[in-house]
């Protein structure tokens, strides 16, 4: 019994170890963004296609543009409601300083939020699973929209005009932090 109890502790303690490393990461990287960082045209070219298809979008919706980076970081880890992703994506361009450091933390964030009313958008493994239908039309995302790793990355990837990756149903925290490390890598070249 006492061997058990001791056994029972170290698999609560790798597991705790293991859970923490997965989700919690994030929360070392000492990321800001540098007050006269060096962007690429490439860089520059996305923040303006997202500002023009914000006025495109939602016109010049004060309200959605005053969303706060605390209001739409809790909807990218908690809600499963789209439309917040919708709206970051556009929303972005307008405070990608923020941003961008709190995304590339939670590129390693293996949280599952799921997905709902997301009818025009294609997420092609979670329609193989059966976890997403698809209408013969929509948006085609490789990045898995259901965690925070692959909504991070996904907003990553649409404000900086980069592509490291995507970010894979039940990709391992090993290949969630190689990809981040390409992130980490790119940001302090700026």
């Amino acid at each position: 019994m006492k061997y058990c109890l001791t056994y029972l502790k170290v698999a609560v303690f790798l597991l705790f170890i293991v859970s923490s490393h997965a989700q919690g990461t994030n929360n070392r990287l000492q990321l800001k963004f540098p007050v006269n960082a060096k962007m690429s045209p490439q860089f520059k070219s996305a923040v303006e296609k997202q500002k023009v298809q914000f006025v495109n979008m939602m016109g010049w919706n004060t309200e959605i543009k005053a969303n706060t980076t605390a209001f739409i970081l809790d909807k990218i880890d908690n809600s499963p409601e789209y439309n917040y992703l919708y709206v970051a994506e556009y929303w972005i361009a307008y405070h990608y300083q923020e941003m961008i450091p709190e995304l590339i933390k939670r590129v390693s964030n293996t949280t599952e939020v799921g997905l709902l009313e997301s009818m025009d958008l294609v997420i092609p493994e979670r329609v193989a699973t059966g976890q997403m239908k698809s209408f013969g039309q929509g948006q085609v995302v490789e990045d898995d929209l259901f965690t925070v790793a692959g909504r991070a990355n996904r907003l990553l990837k649409v404000i900086t005009g980069e592509d490291f990756g995507n970010v894979q149903v039940n990709a391992s925290p090993i290949q969630l932090k190689e990809l981040q490390d390409k992130w980490v890598e790119w940001f302090r070249k700026l």
